[in-house]
């Protein structure tokens, strides 16, 4: 549905441009593409709600999961969290080599970067903590339970 859906709404988005109001032919261009999208887009809710209808959530579980990175999983976050503080060239190249140095010496992410200089001044225990990367994941979350 997601590979397919684009292009039918291209096809929607092109037959909308008209020359006329709605000239004869044209409009008939929708009528395709406009079931095939409803087709998808209702599968993609159905399989969506099978899926996550007997989803449990086992938190203890999905810290140890995130663990088992010793923090790697979170070199992307620390890349842009430290980009207004080391600049987005050097925080890309120090987290590149530090996650490599980790990974190869089996050591936490965060216990490597707090050997360096440039990290004296940053809380790495707040910008490690996977909690804390989630965004608004916990807010949009509680939302759509709500609405449930």
């Amino acid at each position: 549905a997601a590979r397919r859906a684009p292009q039918l709404a291209a096809t929607l988005y092109g037959a909308s441009a008209a020359e006329d109001e709605r000239p004869a032919g044209a409009w008939h261009a929708e009528w395709e593409p406009l079931r095939d999208l409803l087709r998808l887009v209702g599968g993609a809710a159905r399989d969506a709600a099978e899926l996550t209808e007997g989803l449990r959530v086992h938190p203890d579980a999905m810290r140890r999961n995130l663990d088992l990175t010793g923090g790697l999983v979170l070199s992307e976050w620390l890349t842009a969290s430290l980009t207004p503080v080391l600049g987005r060239a050097r925080a890309k190249e120090l987290l590149t080599e530090t996650a490599r140095r980790a990974r190869a010496e089996g050591r936490p992410l965060v216990e490597l970067l707090a050997d360096e200089p440039e990290m004296r001044d940053v809380d790495l225990d707040a910008l490690t903590d996977p909690v804390r990367c989630a965004g608004s994941a916990g807010v949009l979350t509680d939302r759509a339970l709500e609405r449930r």
